[in-house]
């Protein structure tokens, strides 16, 4: 199926290729038009196209077709060509997507007479819906149905041919020809060319440009840009004059080879931009081909008359000039026109008119004020107007200063404007600028240095000069050290190192070992031992010499009843601490008074029988440990004779308060248990469960629990005497 279509294009190329060349082989007799016109135009106003026209046939007096088109600065929607006065023998036609006016005979099968269509052609009238008009266009006048672009002096035309192939359309365009020049498909070298043949052509389809021969290599391989290179790489490639691909292209969809250039289709992305397809194209839809745009002209034709060319354009100024004043004044603005009188309004559009010339002179302005600029030229006053502004400025002032204070080198200094910018000078009336800005920082001061600084907006300066100072206090600050060295107790946990005698207000910097720590304020706690060392700076960043603090630990005595020996019942009862190791610290002791006189050696004798308490000192005043203990004695002998003298027996130093368990067990030499002394018994006084005990020798013997929770065991053996 696909090959016999391609035969039948095939076909009807090989028949239209014939019918062209039959139609305009004998291009020596074509008619010969001339054309004159470049005209202002004014803005809201119809304007003939021509102001002279011409068409002339040494062996014909009638024309079957004349065409005007707006080749260049065509505004589709808003432009319009149109025939005016009374022309009974001209039927007009015209295509709005084209920008085109067709000519005709009224009278369907007749021609039309020459003199008839010059008389028409002279009243082709052109006009505008729209305010922003481009500032030139170009009219082509042809007596061929091709599309004339002046800027190239090519032609282009648009063949329908549905489904034809990219190369056989290109085989299609080379056999034709128009009025002798030989066609190919279209080589769109410019935006101007591809606006023109893409978006005012009467469809899309095929143009000259593949890149088969070399993949993402895209050169023209039509007409005489044959071999020329637009575009390298996919669809984030670059060109290296021009391209106008249609969004997301070239992408070889499906990699099934894209290797030709087709204009989109009307509606699809970006009006007139390009596309890559296959040889064939798609069998439907928008990227089936539905034709190809044939363009004739090469740079060694010989120029024809069938087409001519006038021109209208709006004059533009050229330049202008604006003014600044400060507070109020009059000044003097300026408007360059490219020809015609420069008019001066007080609005955009209506308003009043208030001079003419290149220079206009305002009246005496408070505010900022914007004027507006004409071109008149023959009478026309709606030209569109170029707005001028004067601006008014307010006269700034230094709202705002920061001096510096510092102990040398180079000071930050600040000063704020209401309104432009800040310039810093030496003196009162230096006239060149240290500095422009906000911020300024001083060379290396050594003294006290006063700068002066002015605010400046656009040519407004403020009326006077501000000083700022950069103050130079170099005094070294000076503190002392509450102490040397300090204790940290391990039951602590931090101690608060401090100064004193500060001589001003300073911010203090405090080391460990050469490291700085937190703390900025007179005094630091810290939680570890070590070499610290603090050192001040001043307001004025002068920093003193770093003072030196040792930070030492030390912690109260741990003890046991084991780091004790206590000798007791006896001449010479005595206690003695046998421990060198009860911390970190160094301990001295007192016995009995915490707040005594203390001694470097835990030893102390004659002490008498009942409860003592042992303090054990930190020299370093991590604190004091407490040892309670009790010398205890009993008697040898004693005599329950009720006479008031030695009646009881029992262990003296005891006190029940110290020992929480305390019983006292009497035995007779023959070890029968005959009495228990409790805790709160005063003693035993010789009873026993058999009466009063007989005169002779017993034992004892007792465990004692004191409050320390330590137990200890005493035995003996005394006498009862009985008298």
């Amino acid at each position: 199926m696909t090959k016999t279509v391609q035969f039948v294009n095939k076909i009807i190329v090989f028949l239209l290729l014939m019918l062209s060349t039959f139609l305009y082989s004998q291009t020596d007799n074509a008619p010969s038009i001339t054309a004159d016109g470049r005209q202002v135009f004014c803005t809201g106003n119809a304007i003939y196209i021509v102001t002279d026209f011409s068409i002339t046939d040494i062996d014909d007096t009638t024309i079957e077709t004349f065409f005007i088109q707006i080749s260049t600065g065509y505004q589709v929607g808003f432009d319009k060509l149109e025939v005016s006065g009374i022309h009974p023998s001209i039927r007009s036609t015209w295509s709005s997507s084209e920008g085109k006016l067709t000519l005709t005979s009224s009278v369907v099968g007749l021609e039309m007479l020459l003199t008839d269509l010059e008389s028409a052609v002279k009243d082709v009238v052109f006009t505008s819906s729209t305010t922003n008009v481009v500032a030139e266009k170009f009219f082509s006048l042809s007596i061929g149905d091709a599309n004339y672009l002046p800027s190239t002096d090519h032609f282009y035309e648009f063949v329908d041919n549905q489904s034809i192939t990219w190369s056989d359309a290109k085989i299609a365009a080379e056999n034709r020809t128009y009025f002798g020049r030989q066609g190919y498909l279209a080589t769109l070298t410019s935006k101007e060319e591809a606006d023109f043949a893409g978006k005012q052509a009467s469809g899309a389809g095929w143009i000259g440009g593949s890149d088969a021969g070399s993949p993402d290599v895209w050169k023209w391989v039509t007409g005489p840009e044959a071999g020329t290179i637009f575009w390298n790489g996919g669809v984030n490639g670059s060109s290296p004059n021009f391209a106008f691909w249609n969004t997301g292209e070239p992408n070889n969809f499906d990699n099934r080879g894209e290797d030709y250039v087709h204009i989109t289709a009307p509606g699809i992305g970006v009006s007139g931009a390009w596309n890559d397809l296959t040889n064939i194209g798609d069998d439907t839809g928008d990227y089936e081909p539905k034709g190809y745009i044939v363009e004739y002209g090469i740079p060694t034709d010989s120029p024809i008359n069938i087409v001519a060319t006038t021109s209208i354009y709006i004059p533009q100024i050229l330049s202008t000039t604006t003014a600044t004043i400060c507070e109020s004044g009059s000044t003097i603005i300026t408007a360059t026109p490219s020809e015609g009188e420069i008019l001066w309004f007080d609005a955009s559009s209506g308003g009043t008119q208030l001079a003419k010339g290149t220079s206009y002179t305002t009246a005496n302005l408070t505010t900022s004020t914007t004027f507006y600029a004409t071109i008149s030229v023959d009478g026309c006053t709606t030209l569109q107007r170029t707005p001028i502004t004067v601006t008014v400025n307010q006269i700034p002032v230094i709202i705002a200063t920061d001096n510096d204070l510092i102990c040398s080198g180079t000071a930050n200094l600040k000063a704020t404007a209401s309104a432009g910018q800040v310039n810093w000078y030496e003196s009162l009336t230096s006239t060149i600028p240290l500095f422009t800005g906000t911020n300024y920082t001083t060379p290396d001061l050594n003294v006290t240095t006063t700068y002066y600084v002015a605010a400046i907006n656009a040519d407004c300066n403020s009326v006077s000069r501000t000083p700022v100072t950069a103050v130079v206090d170099a005094t070294i600050p000076e503190f002392d050290v509450m102490q040397n060295t300090y204790v940290l107790c391990n039951d602590v946990g931090s101690v608060t190192l401090e100064t004193t005698n500060q001589q001003g207000n300073y911010t203090y910097v405090w080391k460990k070992d050469g490291v700085i720590i937190s703390g900025n304020t007179t005094s630091n706690t810290v939680s570890t031992i070590g070499d610290y060392t603090v050192s001040a700076i001043s307001d004025a960043g002068c920093t003193s010499e770093e003072k030196a603090i040792s930070v030492i630990n030390s912690e109260i005595a741990s003890i046991t009843k084991n780091d004790f020996i206590i000798v007791e019942n006896s001449n010479n009862n005595t206690i003695y601490v046998n421990n060198p190791n009860l911390g970190i610290g160094n301990y001295e002791f007192a016995l009995d008074d915490e707040f005594g006189i203390y001694r470097n050696v835990g030893f102390f004798e004659y002490i008498s029988t009942g409860i003592h308490t042992l303090y054990i000192k930190d020299t370093l005043e991590c604190g004091t440990q407490e040892y309670q203990f009790a010398i205890l004695g009993y008697p040898r002998f004693f005599t329950p004779n009720e006479d008031g003298d030695n009646d009881i027996w029992k262990i003296e130093g005891y006190n029940k308060d110290f020992y929480t368990v305390s019983e006292v067990y009497i035995y007779d030499r023959f070890g029968k248990l005959i009495y228990t002394i409790d805790k709160n018994s005063d003693g035993w006084n010789g009873d026993s469960n058999n009466g009063k005990a007989p005169s002779n020798d017993y034992w004892f013997k007792t465990i004692l629990t004191d409050i320390n929770g330590y137990s200890v065991e005493k035995t003996g053996n005394f006498s009862l005497i009985r008298k």
